[in-house]
């Protein structure tokens, strides 16, 4: 007997063309959710890292400035009574500027922290100079330098001068509570200064912009660094402040 032809004999194995289309959809679908997550997980990463180092940097920045100008001191010691002359440790007062004489880290100081000889014209100064890349180019730089012969200049071959900050945007944040000597300014004073007019008077502060400031009034300065850590996109900032009293001014 003949035998009864198979049901599908001849019916085609395989996926056909809408099958494969959806296929492929369906995969570019979950392959584009993954990318996009990826990317999205390496972006936030970047942030982190940006922001935890703009913080670690703003920290070790004020800790440098405040340990040096807590111990900030003048070259010579007040003159005898009747009336001692007040010798102010801090030799120049800008927002963006301070100058003043200091032995920190000094091999020549004294064991209990003296030694006049050691003392050397020390400055911390924000350079108006904006960044090159890769750092923010709308940005400043912040510098700690030592006059290490007490010649005036900080620029001498023997000098020294170390980067504390990079991507500092004071000059370019405006603080509407600076005053005096205005209220508001177009900027935010790296320092500000708290002074005395009067033994036992009250305490006023100025970013000493128009250079008015008597030094030997000087009794603590307040640092402030903005940093950005988002230099590619909208500006995002770490904020860190702090006051120093000075412990050798006259006036305390």
């Amino acid at each position: 007997m003949p035998s009864m032809p198979r049901e599908g004999r001849n019916r085609q194995a395989g996926v056909t063309l809408i099958e494969l289309l959806i296929s492929m959809i369906i995969l570019s679908i979950v392959s584009t959710m993954l990318i996009a997550g990826w990317i999205g997980l390496q972006r936030a990463s970047a942030f982190a890292v940006s922001t935890n180092n703009a913080r670690a940097t703003a920290r070790d920045a004020v800790s440098r400035i405040s340990s040096e100008l807590c111990g900030a001191q003048p070259t010579t010691l007040p003159t005898a009574s009747p009336t001692p002359a007040l010798q102010p440790p801090v030799t120049m007062a800008s927002p963006m500027e301070v100058r003043f004489n200091s032995s920190f880290n000094s091999s020549a100081v004294n064991a209990d922290g003296s030694g006049l000889t050691a003392l050397r014209p020390t400055r911390i100064w924000l350079d108006p100079t904006l960044q090159s890349l890769p750092w923010n180019t709308h940005a400043r730089t912040l510098y700690w330098q030592r006059d290490m012969n007490s010649n005036g200049s900080f620029t001498d071959a023997g000098d020294k001068s170390m980067v504390l900050a990079r991507n500092v945007v004071n000059d370019i944040v405006a603080d509407s509570t600076n005053t005096p000597p205005s209220f508001g300014t177009a900027y935010t004073p790296v320092f500000r200064y708290a002074y005395r007019t009067a033994p036992g008077a009250s305490v006023q502060w100025t970013d000493n912009a128009d250079s008015s400031l008597a030094l030997a009034s000087l009794v603590a300065v307040r640092l402030r660094l903005i940093i950005d850590t988002n230099t590619s996109r909208t500006p995002t900032y770490v904020d860190v402040t702090t006051t120093v009293r000075l412990r050798n001014a006259s006036s305390n």
